[in-house]
């Protein structure tokens, strides 16, 4: 996530002057926790659709956020035109308006008995009746991705997630505190993968949410283009024998959502070398995610650059502008 929300223009003076960017952290933090204190004291449904109105709205205003979807959405549809693609930023916008807006209400959305959460599987793996025996789970940035984490800890799986956590040390602890209804162990990208093998050996599952990119990350088709991309969640999988399943987020209606523990996913070649075993199970990973998008794709939130720039401009014949390709929130993993 960028640095500052509201302050991103003064980001490269913020950055080597102190005073200036606790300033800044400061005025995000008075907006936000403006905008979070009226949606907590809504109900679930108005907060998220306030939310979903407010983003629609204000969304528009950061410039580069847009320059970045119309970037991604081109490179994923190049058979939309200009005018699709814009017509697609306010949908995405108003889903993360929505999201923000349901983030006070994450316990209720979690609690079993409101309806918020249709939870389907679609082939029973041993993690659902003994939660001991674990799973690696991945999902993409679309509808609500909290719903994944709050689908398994209904079900008392325990749970370790890895997430970018903000800059911004007071906003992330506002979020945090939400995220405590997941009832999950929060792991930064920028830790090794110790966490994740641990988290395993203790017999508890990893959820991932895999659709942005990863600097130094190894180039795997997403739409037909390589993206730098983590092979973590495989590699965990493989290592461990854990089933890994992709799960399918839906937004059914405001803070309602259908969320879908697909069949887990096998590599092609078993006999392969772990490590093409793990491109492969990336890709089908990858997969499930072009199938989701192209079914809604107003419901992917892809606020970030996804693809380096000389695939973006060679896709979209140079008429694209773009910020450089590096993100230091963006590691390898």
């Amino acid at each position: 996530m960028a640095k500052f929300i509201l302050g991103n223009a003064l980001r490269k003076k913020a950055l080597h002057n102190g005073p200036l960017r606790h300033a800044l952290w400061l005025l995000d933090l008075l907006v936000i926790g403006l905008l979070y204190g009226l949606f907590r004291l809504l109900p679930v449904t108005w907060a998220s659709r306030t939310g979903d109105w407010l983003g629609r709205r204000i969304g528009p205003w950061f410039k580069s956020r847009c320059q970045h979807m119309r970037a991604n959405l081109g490179l994923a549809f190049p058979d939309k035109s200009r005018a699709e693609i814009e017509r697609l930023l306010p949908e995405i916008w108003g889903n993360g308006g929505a999201v923000l807006g349901e983030f006070p209400h994450l316990a209720r959305i979690v609690d079993p008995r409101h309806d918020y959460l249709d939870i389907r599987f679609e082939q029973d793996i041993p993690t659902y009746s003994d939660p001991t025996r674990p799973a690696v789970f991945v999902t993409a940035h679309i509808a609500n991705w909290e719903a994944a984490g709050a689908s398994l800890h209904r079900y008392g799986v325990p749970l370790v997630a890895l997430y970018s956590p903000l800059a911004n040390p007071w906003l992330e602890k506002l979020l945090r505190r939400s995220r405590q209804a997941l009832g999950c162990e929060l792991i930064s990208r920028d830790a090794s993968m110790r966490p994740f093998v641990q988290a395993l050996k203790q017999g508890r599952s990893v959820a991932m949410i895999m659709d942005r990119r990863i600097d130094q990350g190894t180039p795997i088709p997403f739409f037909g283009a390589d993206k730098p991309s983590s092979t973590l969640a495989a590699r965990l999988a493989l290592k461990f024998g854990c089933p890994l399943v992709p799960v399918k987020i839906e937004r059914r209606d405001g803070p309602r959502f259908r969320v879908t523990f697909l069949p887990p996913l096998q590599p092609a070649a078993p006999d392969a070398d772990q490590e093409a075993q793990a491109r492969d199970l990336t890709r089908q990973i990858h997969g499930h995610f072009e199938q989701w998008i192209t079914e809604r794709p107003g419901a992917w939130f892809c606020s970030k650059k996804i693809w380096s720039s000389a695939i973006l401009r060679s896709r979209q014949g140079g008429n694209v502008t773009l910020s450089p390709d590096t993100d230091p929130h963006a590691t390898h993993r």
